[in-house]
């Protein structure tokens, strides 16, 4: 069998990628273990044009937020499935000081597109919100769970899935492209999340910073909430009913196991933004592909041009998705340049990588 390219991983960064590449008419194949513990799956799903603890404007968020506001609702009428939830984002200010500053602000061409507007009575009786706050519009969350496993249950109705565990050892480069248990494909892209961080003997060299993420799942004892919440933390309500509560940020310790630290920093953290009554239904965990300056990673191995990577999404993955799984397709089928600010070779050049590294397999 032959085919244009072979996908490694059906996480947020391969779903989008291999649609935008069967879209375009190229053949494609999906390689994923359904048992495989992806972040993907754990994730929120926020996709918010103003955030971080300093609130400032999302990186890139003018290219961001218009292309994944067009892409979500087209996937959508591809799956089936209704898994885009556009929905206002509430930002309570904790001081006088930030209420001015974020007035001033909404003034201003850069932060315009984004505020909406801003209110005092909002929530005024569910948060500790006592200097009101602002509502931020182009946000809301994708359901990540159901976008994957629709999109998997499409392309595996066309034959176009693969359900195993890519084995490196099982990968034969050749003169015309790479060849994996019978298939040929005229290239291999590795979206394979912190899978390419150690186990990739092509990649290995991409300075990755893997960051263990963990959020709550809450109930509320009165169902009050209709845009998100954030400051702190945020609060994220969903259509039955409940609450997600997130998210830490752990570097250290890397595994998929809750801890009780995590989850009393975000009760903490909750309690500071809401008094209202609550019940913690669950605690989810995941590994978040992030990179050390928190940019993808996109391109071509400077050895083997048979190899690429679409990768290192990180905590806001299907914010930068959309745009640069179309991006990545471009330079793939017609040539166009790959943007600098997440090109791979600027981690050859930060860390004057050898030839020799790039060429141990």
């Amino acid at each position: 069998m032959k085919i244009d390219y072979l996908i490694v991983g059906q996480g947020i960064a391969g779903t989008i990628l291999s649609y935008n590449l069967l879209k375009a008419g190229k053949s494609v194949r999906v390689i994923e273990n359904d048992k495989r513990i992806s972040s993907s799956r754990v994730a929120a799903g926020i996709f918010n044009p103003i955030t971080g603890r300093k609130m400032v404007k999302t990186w890139c968020a003018d290219w961001l937020f218009p292309a994944l506001h067009e892409f979500y609702p087209e996937f959508e009428a591809f799956t089936g499935e209704k898994f885009f939830h556009p929905q206002d984002m509430f930002v309570p200010f904790d001081s006088q000081e930030k209420q001015n500053t974020w007035m001033a602000n909404s003034a201003e061409d850069e932060y315009a597109t984004y505020i909406k507007g801003f209110s005092k009575t909002l929530y005024k009786n569910e948060l500790n919100a006592e200097f009101g706050g602002m509502i931020i519009t182009g946000s809301g969350y994708v359901d990540i769970p159901l976008m994957l496993d629709s999109y998997r249950t499409k392309i595996d109705a066309q034959g176009f899935f693969v359900n195993d565990e890519f084995d490196f050892n099982e990968l034969k480069l050749t003169d015309d492209g790479v060849e994996w248990k019978g298939i040929e494909a005229e290239k291999i892209i590795f979206c394979d999340g912190v899978g390419s961080s150690s186990n990739n003997p092509f990649f290995n060299w991409l300075a990755f910073r893997p960051v263990k993420g963990e959020l709550l799942r809450v109930k509320f004892e009165k169902n009050v909430f209709e845009h998100g919440i954030n400051r702190g933390c945020w609060i994220l309500p969903q259509p039955d009913g409940t609450c997600k509560v997130g998210a830490t940020y752990n570097n250290r310790e890397l595994n998929h196991e809750v801890t009780e630290e995590a989850r009393n920093t975000l009760l903490e953290k909750m309690e500071q933004l809401t008094h209202l009554p609550y019940q913690v239904l669950d605690q989810l965990t995941g590994i978040r592909p992030a990179t050390y300056d928190r940019r993808p990673f996109l391109g071509l191995h400077p050895i083997y041009n048979q190899l690429a990577v679409f990768n290192g999404l990180g905590a806001k993955g299907i914010s930068l998705a959309p745009y640069f799984a179309k991006h990545f397709t471009e330079v793939l089928l017609t040539g166009k340049p790959l943007l600098g600010l997440v090109d791979i070779s600027r981690v050859i050049r930060k860390y004057n990588i050898k030839n020799d590294v790039l060429t141990k397999l």
